[in-house]
């Protein structure tokens, strides 16, 4: 286990001596040699001193580590075997010596006023402890075939494309950020229905972190969520719209690589009747759900999976509790008969294609 403890130069008075930082930015890093550099640098541009950059290593055997020594912003650099991304960010919140902390992942950007609108509002809202900005989604011109195989609304969620070479220098010439002042306050009833954003959105007392525990190891893909909805048992959390996060939506992306449908619907059923977070008289009701839990129970439907009894059952399972009475058995049902007859799987998937791909030209058209 190394470590480079080099202050950030942003912390470094004139006369060499390091003061305290006012924000702590943890980076979590696993294989991410083609963007922490671009990362760094949007840390770097940021529009506010003292900030402390700290950058947790989980094992990578790429060239990313290297890329984080020679980078200008002056990271300290935490190398661990790897033990997964909520690792690492715990082990970034434990050295965190801010006043504030903010995460940013690998491969996401921030507009170099993200930290000093966040702190701003923070500083004039006295008793606030964390506050989300929003995200600005983007994706390199060049991937947006490659994503429409892959699902065709993933391909969509991107609202800005950009060129590889001038990322970061292109989203912040183009991307509208001005946002207004409107709030929109997240309870643990909201939090219970979905996640609000990505962890490279929010600005929060590491004690706060803390106390809600931190992020959850044994939560893949939704670490950070499950420490989100502690968050908001010890008081709401406020999402300001401010569109100053840059998230990429790429082919390589956690959430598209792991198997999220059946962990995050477990989880949704572990918060509800497990936690002691809502009475169980309400959450065996329904209700309590999102547009991410509709999301991933139609990509479980249509999962190849389905067509195994085991894997289809734990869906049913899932869904008779999420949606009583019935658990969706309709929907069950016809994923079922297009599992066992494959060709209307894919004459339904070309037609779904086809109607997206008409949209996307009228509403370029117009």
């Amino acid at each position: 286990m190394a470590e480079s403890t080099m202050p950030a130069a942003s912390q470094v008075g004139a006369t060499g001596e390091s003061r305290h930082p006012l924000v702590s930015v943890v980076v979590p890093l696993y294989n991410g040699g083609a963007y922490i550099a671009e990362t760094l640098t949007s840390i770097a541009l940021q529009a506010i001193d003292r900030v402390e950059v700290i950058v947790v290593d989980d094992g990578s055997d790429d060239d990313g580590p290297d890329l984080v020594r020679a980078h200008p912003v002056g990271a300290r650099l935490v190398e661990q075997s790897h033990l997964g991304v909520a690792v690492a960010r715990n082990r970034g919140l434990a050295l965190a010596r801010g006043g504030w902390v903010a995460f940013v992942d690998q491969d996401d950007l921030w507009h170099p006023t993200h930290l000093a609108r966040a702190v701003g509002w923070l500083d004039a809202h006295s008793g606030e402890r964390i506050v989300f900005l929003r995200e600005t989604t983007f994706a390199v011109g060049d991937e947006t075939d490659r994503l429409r195989s892959m699902d065709e609304a993933v391909a969509g969620w991107a609202t800005v494309l950009v060129g590889r070479e001038r990322t970061l220098e292109e989203l912040v010439e183009s991307a509208d950020v001005s946002g207004s002042d409107e709030l929109e306050i997240h309870d643990l009833r909201a939090l219970l229905r979905g996640p609000i954003s990505a962890t490279t959105s929010f600005v929060a007392d590491p004690e706060l972190l803390r106390l809600a525990g931190g992020f959850a190891p044994h939560a893949l893909a939704m670490d950070d969520y499950w420490m989100l909805v502690n968050v908001a048992r010890l008081q709401p959390v406020t999402q300001v719209d401010q569109p100053t996060v840059f998230y990429r939506v790429h082919v390589g992306a956690t959430s598209r690589t792991t198997r999220l449908g059946l962990p995050f619907l477990s989880s949704a059923v572990a918060l509800r009747l497990g936690g002691g977070l809502i009475g169980v008289d309400e959450g065996l009701a329904g209700g309590i759900e999102g547009k991410l839990h509709r999301h991933l129970f139609r990509e479980l439907l249509a999962a190849p999976g389905y067509a195994d009894a085991r894997f289809r059952g734990a869906v049913g399972h899932l869904a008779a509790i999420l949606w009583p009475p019935d658990g969706r058995r309709r929907e069950r049902r016809r994923a079922l008969l297009a599992a066992r007859l494959p060709w209307l799987r894919r004459a339904t998937r070309s037609v779904r294609t086809r109607l997206a791909a008409g949209t996307r030209q009228r509403v370029t058209s117009q």
